[in-house]
């Protein structure tokens, strides 16, 4: 039985620079943001979980625009706190949508994130074993 390959979400956000990271949120971002084709239902175990994340997100939004303009070290050290929590916020958003991808598989796809395919290895059956060199000797001797 072959299997389909199936795309799990990648964390690489949590090592990330900030700017880096700041182009990784605002993807997330704008693909969790009313997004039609993510059913309200994926939500359900976690109501809170989008609208905490994307209050976050904006206020990242600003803070990282302001240190990275006045380099001020407050709005630094702010910038840094909320992303250590939107960084939890999003481990947490990706294991709620690689659950729901066993129901709707294209919810990863629209999620926003780097995902990866998992490939595994399976073990080929031998192929049929046809007459050995031997058996050819020995015919050989017998004429």
């Amino acid at each position: 039985m072959v299997r389909p390959s199936q795309s799990r979400i990648l964390r690489t956000f949590r090592c990330k620079t900030p700017s880096k990271f700041y182009n990784i949120l605002l993807r997330v971002w704008k693909c969790l943001t009313d997004n039609p084709q993510i059913p309200p239902s994926v939500w359900a175990a976690n109501p809170e979980l989008l609208s905490l994340f994307l209050a976050l997100a904006a206020k990242y939004h600003e803070v990282y625009q302001r240190a990275s303009h006045y380099s001020s070290k407050l709005d630094i050290a702010e910038r840094e706190v909320i992303q250590a929590q939107l960084i939890a916020y999003m481990d947490e958003i990706a294991s709620v949508l690689e659950a729901a991808a066993i129901r709707y598989p294209e919810i990863l796809v629209m999620s926003g994130f780097d995902l990866a395919k998992e490939r595994r290895n399976i073990t080929r059956a031998s192929a049929p074993q046809g007459p050995s060199e031997d058996g050819n000797v020995q015919d050989v001797e017998q004429s």
